[in-house]
């Protein structure tokens, strides 16, 4: 149901804009009163911004049940990692629906101011997941650098494709991405030849 929602709400923002689309436009294009629409999100906003909580909901349910021990930046990313080839070998259809969903919160500013909310809401779910896992821990840095290194691979990804192209791999820019950190944060260039 919430991706019928959230594609109707997509198609209605692309054809008539963000501010002149209502909830009620939204299901009825869905087929759905507004009181089931708002079963499934609790604004316009969230029906495309949270279009897809499933990686937030991997790494929190990867942060509750591995090891304390292993439990951290390094292992976030290996979640990450997984739910991006995932999502680049499922279909070309779920890249051009992201895609369509980047460039409608890149050109309305409600939107983005949006999607930069949702992205608190989950770095402060995620530093609450790690600290109750991981007492004492950076939570919070490690929640924001995880979030900052998938949105930038996100931004990477999707201007590559702008651009052109075709064979942007989402995992390997992530891959990518995750290497700079490092390097940034230590100041050593890694070794890419091993």
């Amino acid at each position: 149901m919430c991706s019928e929602i959230s594609l109707a709400a997509l198609e209605l923002f692309e054809r008539q804009g963000f501010a002149a689309t209502t909830v009620g436009d939204i299901a009825r294009d869905a087929g759905i009163s507004q009181s089931t629409y708002f079963r499934h999100f609790p604004t316009k906003e969230q029906s495309v911004v949270g279009f897809d909580a499933g990686l937030e909901r991997e790494i929190l349910a990867w942060v509750t049940d591995a090891e304390p021990s292993d439990v951290g930046l390094a292992g976030i990313e290996t979640i990450v990692e997984r739910f991006l080839a995932r999502m680049s070998a499922a279909n070309t259809a779920s890249s051009e629906l992201v895609m369509r969903i980047r460039r409608l919160i890149v050109s309305d500013a409600h939107l983005r101011s949006a999607a930069i909310a949702l992205d608190e809401v989950v770095i402060a779910r995620l530093a609450a997941a790690l600290a109750a896992r991981v007492p004492r821990s950076p939570s919070r840095l490690t929640a924001e650098t995880a979030i900052m290194t998938v949105r930038i691979a996100f931004d990477t990804w999707a201007a590559r494709v702008d651009d052109g192209d075709r064979n942007a791999d989402l995992a390997e820019i992530y891959r990518v991405a995750c290497r700079d950190l490092r390097t940034v944060v230590t100041g050593v260039a890694p070794d890419v030849t091993t």
